[in-house]
């Protein structure tokens, strides 16, 4: 194979006029042993790659072997033609044959092109020399001599709308009835240096269903080499042709000039994006073994078992693409690749990005990859990077296209990168949603204490009146009252204690982080970084106060310390005189003991539900926090939704041979088939699963039309145990409910 069509079809500039020594117009007084040389090096520095060779009436076959044989050296494909006049027109027409090989390389060894030739000029004399006499031969006889011969050749009609041309030459019902013709129809097929749009338009009046190529040639043999691949300029630019082929043949250029809409361009196309472009095996089944890739389709073919998939997996090992979560036999799909790879299998991966640049990754089968750019190690680069978005199906899962799955999965490996962060700023606020129901559900638990601490108070309070009927509290007060200060002591150190840990985790979460953000120099706006550097360094001091701040603060909470150690040592000194008051109360089945306790008690209730008063307070912020997360979230999802809308419209816009739409939230069975995986053994039927799937957009909206008389949930669950029922399955799940994306529906 050539090395140019290495990597599959590409684009390469033709020609398909050109003139050599051999064509009486074509001036080259040098040295005749360098003059094949020079035409070669001529057709390469212009990037000729198919030459056409079409002298005046005339085929130098010796010449032209030459002229290959040194050509195919350099990669350049030389095709024979003639340039042919026709007697067609007032001064007859030109046009461009360009033959098979076999006209020339055949087992009769013979020059087919020259018996034409012979025939069609016989008795004309000097037809090689300008002005070029016309053949005995129409356009129409041509095709019929040529035809005689049974080998393939096709027709490009010369400088269409220059002298000899068919528009210059063929005049009204002439013109018509040769472009009607059936050897326009079956040979012509391309034009060459047409310039004029109105011949283009009535061409395409009379032939509306062929395509025909528009092509260019030097057409120059008066300027001899150094004007090959010049002139016929348009605005001071030489006009030219690229063809988009995979071979050097025949049928490869013709398949080409068949297919001008894809393979025919007057501008060379650049590669804009980024491709694999080979992979080198070193394993123990292939040693050095290279497969080249092409950057449009690439085809493996082979019969069941010859290893298709193997490749196609491995080529995805190579890429570093996950398998996906929708992919048929993962396991399978690895072993793939491992068994072929094995112990120490290495890959010497050719990749080049949108920009041209070339990097060679290499993997060992088991360890990560290693990506080089010019024999450097690019550290941390990935292949991601390099290759964009690439899209891997295996064969299996190519059945699945289509299918609401794949559908799915196809938007989101076209688009993983784009929704990237939409998707962080949904899991953050899924997790804000979590955080706030992990906050209501502690509350609500503490909450639904306060009626068995107001029990409590309620019988410590009883028990206690009869001690103060018997006016025992007054004698026991001094007790009491110490024993409410040593609570309070209590509470405060243990408050300090929680701000000190608050503050010092602060402290140590950034105290490390502010060099980082030091480190840098501006190129275009030093003095305004100066500024914001200087800024910086003070916020910086500022916050390394923190540090002091937190000496300052362990050191007051060691002197409520020592001063709770006085009040205890205080309270030591005052045992005594508290025993003696106790001892003095001499009542039947009354202990002052049991006051002091009770009296202890109490201010331990009371200050409970003094907490549960600051907790209701605090879960109506909490409520309404959490409805302003599932808001909030509700929003995010929609917008991930618009983000897929947008690049869909793309997709269907950029072609037309699939479609795809996608409404939001609006999968319905997936909804319900979630919901029925969580309900399971709630008693709760699957059609009335499914009636609250079709009749909700999310479960957030369930959630806030609990409670509300008359609502939705309420008239499909009947009330009664099915609503009772479902709300227990809702609130043990919660947490997994009100952040549940119900799937948008795709549709090809």
């Amino acid at each position: 194979m050539k090395k140019i069509f290495e990597n599959g079809a590409t684009w390469v500039r033709a020609d398909f006029h050109l003139h050599t020594k051999a064509d009486n117009a074509f001036p080259y007084n040098e040295d005749p042993n360098s003059y094949v040389t020079k035409y070669i090096e001529q057709l390469k520095s212009e990037e000729i790659r198919i030459a056409v060779i079409t002298n005046h009436n005339k085929f130098d076959l010796a010449e032209f072997k030459e002229l290959r044989k040194n050509a195919e050296r350099e990669e350049i494909y030389m095709l024979p033609g003639v340039e042919f006049s026709v007697k067609d027109g007032a001064k007859g027409l030109h046009i461009l044959i360009v033959f098979n090989d076999e006209w020339i390389y055949n087992a009769e060894r013979a020059n087919h092109i020259q018996q034409f030739l012979d025939a069609a000029f016989l008795g004309i004399s000097n037809y090689e020399n300008p002005p070029y006499v016309n053949s005995k031969l129409n356009l129409e006889g041509a095709y019929e001599s040529l035809n005689a011969f049974g080998k393939d050749y096709f027709f490009i009609l010369a400088h269409i709308d220059d002298q000899n041309g068919l528009f210059e030459e063929l005049k009204g019902r002439n013109l018509e009835d040769c472009i009607c013709s059936e050897t326009f129809d079956k040979k012509v097929l391309a034009l060459q240096k047409s310039r004029k749009n109105d011949n283009r338009k009535r061409l395409q009046d009379l032939l509306p269903k062929k395509k025909l190529a528009f092509v260019e040639g030097t057409d120059s043999a008066h300027n001899g080499i150094e004007g090959i691949g010049k002139g016929n300029e348009v605005s001071g630019k030489t006009q030219m042709t690229f063809l988009k082929t995979g071979a050097y043949n025949f049928d490869a250029l013709k398949f080409a000039l068949l297919d001008p809409d894809n393979r025919v361009s007057p501008i060379r196309t650049e590669l804009d994006k980024a491709f694999l472009k080979s992979i080198t095996f070193t394993t123990g089944k292939w040693k050095g073994k290279k497969i080249a890739f092409n950057a449009a389709m690439n085809n493996l073919i082979g019969i069941r078992g010859s290893g298709k998939s193997t490749i196609l997996e491995t080529v995805r090992y190579a890429l570093d693409i996950p398998i996906g979560n929708n992919a048929h036999e993962p396991e399978y799909k690895e072993k793939l690749v491992q068994n072929f790879l094995g112990s120490g299998g290495k890959m010497e991966i050719e990749l080049e990005d949108h920009h041209g640049k070339k990097y060679i990754a290499e993997k060992i089968y088991g360890e990560a990859t290693s990506i080089y750019q010019n024999g450097e190690l690019q550290h941390n680069l990935r292949t991601n990077a390099i290759i964009s978005k690439p899209l891997y199906y295996g064969q299996k899962d190519l059945s699945d296209i289509g299918g609401e799955t794949s559908t799915e999965d196809l938007i989101n490996k076209l688009m993983g990168e784009k929704l990237k962060p939409i998707r962080q700023q949904i899991d953050e606020q899924s997790s804000q949603v979590v955080n706030h129901l992990s906050e209501l559900k502690k509350i609500d638990k503490q909450l639904s204490t306060k009626e068995e601490i107001e029990a409590k108070k309620a019988a410590i309070e009883k028990d206690m009146k009869i001690f103060k009927e018997l006016e025992i509290d007054k004698k026991l007060n001094k007790q009491i009252e110490f024993n409410k200060d040593s609570n309070r002591l209590d509470n405060i150190i243990e408050f300090e204690d929680t701000v000190i840990e608050a503050v010092q985790g602060l402290y140590n979460d950034y105290k490390d982080l502010f060099a980082g953000y030091s480190v840098y120099e501006s190129k275009e706006n030093p003095a305004l970084f100066k500024q914001a550097f200087e800024s910086f360094n003070k916020f910086q001091k500022a916050f390394f106060q923190l540090g002091d701040i937190i000496k300052l603060l362990q050191t007051e909470k060691k002197n409520m310390e020592q001063v709770k150690t006085v009040f205890l040592q205080k309270y030591e000194q005052l045992k005594e005189e508290f025993s003696e008051i106790k001892r003095t109360i001499n009542l039947p089945n009354i202990e002052a003991d049991t006051y002091v306790k009770l009296s202890k008690d109490l201010d331990f209730q009371n200050a409970k539900l003094v907490e549960i008063k600051k907790l209701a307070e605090k879960r109506i912020i909490l409520r309404k926090n959490l409805t302003q997360a599932l808001t909030n979230l509700r929003s995010l999802w929609h917008e991930e939704f618009t983000i897929i809308w947008e690049d869909k419209e793309q997709l269907n816009n950029d072609q037309k041979v699939i479609r795809i739409e996608v409404e939001f939230k609006k999968n319905k069975e997936k909804f319900a088939e979630y919901l029925k995986a969580y309900v399971k053994g709630s008693g709760l039927k699957g059609d009335l699963i499914d009636s609250i799937a079709d009749n909700y957009p999310d479960l957030i909206e369930v959630y806030n039309d609990f409670g509300t008389e008359g609502s939705k949930i309420n008239s499909l669950l009947s009330g009664g145990n099915n609503l009772a029922n479902f709300k227990i399955k809702f609130d043990e799940n919660i947490n997994a409910f009100l952040t549940y994306r119900v799937p948008d529906k795709f549709t090809v």
